[in-house]
């Protein structure tokens, strides 16, 4: 069986300055994660997420980060900005940003995964991933007897939370939604904790299709509401106000930490 643990257990556990953590499905904010690593005080943390959102604008914003490699980060609710990375990028903050595209992130992942050092991936010449080097130096060129190609680095993240909408006792895990990025950055990662809407057993797992394996599985955490204020589908809805109200407090540093003492630190 795998060890189900509580959510503020398996972020002590597996955090701590220096961890690269993948955080979250293409799609699938895990804000329970994220706030727990922010309450918990942990710093100098490698982020790794396709969908960054307002979780990293948060992250961000909590002096949580120092490094970000990411598919982008914006609030899907507005138009609004999200106003921590806007001054984390325009003023030079101290945390290195690796902007990639999901399909760089999910070869990347998928390098680590299969054990190599890097990916051939298709050239994209002419966007700022190639001409203005937005991944700050995980693309590289590499040439042999069959020719040369364009390559990213691979992506071992020690860590990977991945968001669940059913678990059963021996870790496998059932996702709902879009996969994107996130079988092979469950294969790539050191350890895999599984963040689950619901326990159940196995055979309702087996029937909705087994997406996580329970043999990559370290840890479940069983935590209903995990993707709040964002939606889980079939679960919940997105709760707009929530981020209508973040966009509005968050358009200052000082309104950002007033938010985060009475949202989160609370």
């Amino acid at each position: 069986m795998t060890p189900v643990l509580g959510l503020a257990d398996a972020v002590r556990a597996h955090v701590r300055p220096g961890t690269r953590v993948y955080l979250g499905n293409f799609g699938a904010q895990l804000f329970c994660v994220g706030h727990e690593v922010i309450r918990q005080g942990v710093r100098d943390v490698d982020l790794v997420i396709a969908s960054g959102g307002l979780l990293m604008d948060q992250l961000l914003g909590a002096g949580v980060l120092r490094s970000a490699t990411f598919g982008h980060c914006w609030s899907p609710v507005g138009p609004a900005p999200a106003h921590n990375f806007r001054r984390a990028a325009e003023g030079g903050a101290p945390v290195a940003l690796h902007e990639m595209s999901l399909g760089l992130l999910t070869a990347a992942l998928t390098a680590g995964a299969w054990g190599v050092p890097f990916l051939p991936v298709p050239d994209r010449a002419g966007t700022g991933y190639v001409d203005e080097d937005w991944t700050r130096g995980l693309l590289d060129t590499a040439t042999c007897r069959f020719g040369t190609s364009r390559v990213v680095r691979a992506e071992v993240p020690d860590v990977a939370f991945v968001h669940a909408d059913l678990a059963d006792a021996d870790g496998n895990g059932v996702v709902r939604g879009p996969l994107g990025e996130v079988v092979v950055a469950a294969q790539a990662a050191r350890a895999v904790v599984l963040v689950a809407e619901e326990l159940a057993p196995a055979e309702t797992v087996r029937a909705a299709g087994i997406t996580i394996p329970g043999l990559l599985v370290s840890a479940v955490v069983h935590h209903p509401g995990a993707l709040a204020p964002d939606g889980a589908l079939g679960r919940y809805d997105r709760d707009v106000a929530a981020y209508e109200r973040y966009a509005r407090r968050a358009a200052t540093p000082e309104g950002f930490r007033s938010w985060l003492e009475e949202e989160v630190l609370t």
